[in-house]
């Protein structure tokens, strides 16, 4: 990491490392595991400047059992205390339409700020295209087929408007 080619460090999944290696009488050592990688990430992060993007996991919670209604919320499958390690919370879910772009369609998504103490609460649709992540401006949506979506406007993904 010290040649300067890192600019982000991902890791995916850090539940992972946690939910396949301890039962559930374990908690205490899984807790204080979860600690000590926390405070290496942070470490690592701060010495080299790059951010590191944990992905999480989910689980659904929903009284009307739709992952898409507005009644319905996620668990972080770590629990609080990983959610006490992170100073930035996005949520990514996809939403049930699609966006084309020439050969391509993706699935809509949607980039939520959850919690960051420099960005105000909000969000933005954005599409996976072989470049990677692009923010999505008025886009048309395609549930009948790639055809129908040819105008649709992209721009870089920016989370503070």
């Amino acid at each position: 990491m010290t040649s300067d080619l890192f600019r982000l460090v991902v890791v995916d999944s850090v539940a992972a490392l946690f939910r396949c290696e301890f039962r559930p009488d374990d908690w205490l050592e899984r807790n204080k595991q979860l600690l000590t990688v926390s405070s290496m990430v942070h470490h690592l992060s701060h010495e080299f400047t790059a951010p590191v993007l944990c992905i999480n996991q989910t689980s659904q919670i929903s009284s009307h059992g739709n992952l898409f209604s507005p009644s319905s919320s996620v668990s972080p499958a770590l629990g609080l205390a990983w959610a006490n390690q992170v100073t930035v919370r996005l949520m990514m879910r996809r939403l049930q339409a699609t966006v084309s772009r020439g050969d391509q369609s993706s699935a809509l998504r949607r980039l939520e700020v959850v919690f960051a103490p420099h960005l105000a609460r909000g969000g933005r649709d954005l599409a996976v295209w072989r470049e990677g992540l692009r923010g999505v401006l008025d886009p048309v949506l395609a549930p009948f087929g790639p055809d129908v979506a040819q105008q649709e406007m992209v721009l870089p993904l920016r989370l503070n408007r």
